[in-house]
């Protein structure tokens, strides 16, 4: 039986505490949280031990879920490494780049793969059969990610992008199966500063994609495009009842980013817990992490010099994370 511990209770933490506690083969030794009304309620909830700090319990755990606030990630999950714990790391791994590439270095000494990072649409329905569709398409020549939020704008550019559209980056990474190269970054001003952030990137391939993020948006929305050498895909729309009234037809579109993955929020779960299980790491990885928060440096830099392209400065990637694994099969279910 795996013994998790979570680190951090919010939103994301007490989603990944639930899914342990409902999950075979796995069972949830601690949660660890400062805030003791949401930590000790989840513990009464999950019959499981709340501390305020879970540094000094990592030792307890055959493994570890990070999801406390972006700024504490390096700290607890070079703490994970230290121990030899596998680890489920919400993104970003990290708010610095520098931080980031200790991690990875940290990770590649150790000869072996422990982290999986939370770069979950890789497990999302939807974004796996635009990935299963382009194996028989060829290579990417131009993806377009767009993403909506319904916030006020009052966020930051460098914000907007390490929190949100730093998904969209790994998207590409992964459905473009190459590195991003350069980017440049348009900021449309709205709101209480920044209302959408258009990024144009080019990947090592000549491939182009476009990122299109509205942080004021009239509803929650994700959707990818990619058009490849044989054909094109588009990611497919969620299923929403149509409602004919008052001489109109409309459907709701939402505005819950968190709901809409609940389900891919499980798969994520069960495909960490079975690579505990078989001790191979797999999905996402601290490279994918490192590699995303550099294209967001360069996206930053970009931004502040009115839209000039950034070109993205990455080493050789490591032997270690050549391989990208296939999350799961079909059924949802690990390899």
């Amino acid at each position: 039986m795996t013994r998790v511990g979570v680190i951090g209770v919010g939103g994301m933490g007490a989603c990944h505490a639930r899914h342990v506690v409902d999950l075979a083969g796995a069972e949830l030794a601690w949660i660890a949280d400062p805030d003791e009304g949401a930590g000790q309620a989840l513990a009464d909830e999950l019959s499981c031990e709340w501390v305020a700090e879970g540094m000094d319990r990592i030792d307890e755990a055959d493994a570890l879920v990070i999801a406390c606030p972006d700024r504490f990630h390096h700290r607890y999950v070079m703490a994970g490494l230290e121990r030899g714990v596998p680890i489920l790391a919400e993104k970003p791994l990290t708010v610095e780049l520098a931080d980031a590439r200790e991690i990875v270095d940290t990770e590649v000494a150790l000869g072996r793969r422990l982290i999986q990072l939370g770069f979950m649409r890789v497990y999302d329905e939807r974004h796996t059969q635009v990935a299963d569709a382009l194996e028989h398409l060829g290579a990417a020549q131009h993806i377009r990610c767009v993403h909506r939020n319904t916030n006020d704008g009052s966020r930051t550019v460098p914000q907007m992008l390490v929190e949100s559209i730093i998904h969209d980056i790994h998207t590409v990474r992964w459905l473009g199966d190459d590195e991003i190269v350069s980017v440049a970054t348009s900021v449309i001003a709205g709101g209480a500063g920044t209302r959408m952030i258009i990024a144009t990137c080019r990947l090592a391939s000549g491939a182009v994609a476009v990122l299109e993020f509205d942080d004021i948006a009239t509803g929650y929305e994700v959707s990818v495009e990619v058009t490849a050498e044989r054909g094109n895909v588009v990611a497919a729309e969620p299923l929403r009842a149509l409602v004919r009234a008052d001489g109109m037809v409309a459907g709701v579109i939402g505005d819950d980013w968190f709901s809409p993955f609940l389900d891919t929020y499980r798969v994520e779960m069960r495909d960490f817990l079975d690579s505990v299980e078989a001790g191979a790491a797999r999905g996402p990885s601290a490279w994918d992490g490192y590699a995303a928060q550099a294209v967001v440096e360069a996206a930053a830099a970009s931004a502040a010099a009115d839209g000039v392209a950034a070109g993205v400065d990455l080493p050789i990637k490591p032997a270690l994370y050549s391989a990208y694994p296939s999350p799961i099969d079909k059924d949802g279910v690990s390899p």
